[in-house]
């Protein structure tokens, strides 16, 4: 099983992103969870939504205390607010589009980053980018 967490801001599509790449999965016959996690109710505030991937069935249940294999950053601003690396297992994966690994400071060294840009090109869907870079980079 693999844990994917996509990190936003509320008032962004992060939930219909990580849903549309899961209905993606699911008729390639992958197994798939999909929780939403909300801080706040307020525009702008920091959510995240968490997808897991797998190719048998899926028992885990719960959305608390996960630790994911791969973090998926679609607001850089969350990098200065928030521990991107602080969920992931160890050796995860970072992902984001538009910047490059020393926004992850010291942590850069306990990850491995992958630059988005050129997976998500300006006209393509976002969804379809970003399914490509998790196949691409041995995620899926």
């Amino acid at each position: 099983m693999v844990e994917i967490k996509f990190h936003g801001r509320f008032g962004q599509p992060v939930g219909k992103v990580t849903r549309t790449i899961g209905k993606q999965l699911m008729s390639e016959g992958k197994n798939i969870q999909v929780f939403d996690c909300f801080a706040a109710f307020r525009s702008g505030a920091p959510m995240n939504s968490t997808m897991r991937v797998s190719d048998s069935a899926i028992v885990e249940r719960s959305a608390n205390n996960t630790t994911a294999d791969v973090a998926v950053v679609l607001d850089n601003s969350l990098f200065g607010v928030i521990d991107i690396t602080g969920e992931l297992k160890t050796n995860g994966i970072v992902m984001a589009l538009g910047v490059d690994s020393d926004v992850l400071g010291a942590k850069a060294s306990n990850v491995k980053f992958v630059k988005l840009d050129p997976f998500v090109k300006g006209g393509a869907d976002p969804e379809d980018g970003l399914l490509n870079a998790l196949k691409e980079n041995g995620i899926l």
